[in-house]
């Protein structure tokens, strides 16, 4: 029996594994590149108004922007890649919780009959005002 929950617990533990390292390192790989471009610097100057709001570098888009398409495991890849410091990554962490995989979820809210739009805007919302409130107990704490 012991072998045997082993055994299995190892399977398990290397299929997971997997699953994370498909999207943890194509995720950092592409940030890291991105960058070394002009791209970059592009996207920083075009983001950091809106990130301003959360008190966030304009880099932070890219992790939020990550984990609105994808998961939560991609994101931590993407606050590597972009090195933000640990309030920042805790800021974007809470923005993103109510918030990733919109549109994966949104099609299975659609599947059950339920209205995606209201869904991901409601999720959204839900997101910013969770961000905003981490960030500004972050400026009254001076964190």
């Amino acid at each position: 029996m012991l072998a045997t929950s082993v055994k299995n617990g190892l399977i398990n533990g290397l299929k997971c594994s997997w699953f994370l390292i498909k999207i943890i390192i194509p995720v950092y790989f592409f940030i890291t590149i991105l960058r070394h471009t002009p791209a970059m610097d592009w996207l920083t100057a075009v983001f950091a108004p809106a990130m301003g709001i959360f008190h966030l570098p304009g880099e932070a888009a890219l992790p939020i922007i990550t984990g609105f398409v994808l998961d939560e495991y991609g994101v931590i890849a993407a606050i590597r890649a972009v090195n933000l410091s640990g309030f920042h990554a805790t800021i974007v962490a809470v923005i993103i919780l109510p918030a990733h995989s919109l549109i994966v979820e949104g099609a299975i809210v659609k599947k059950l009959g339920q209205s995606a739009t209201f869904f991901t805007v409601y999720r959204l919302i839900a997101a910013l005002i969770c961000g905003l409130a981490v960030s500004l107990a972050g400026v009254v704490f001076n964190l």
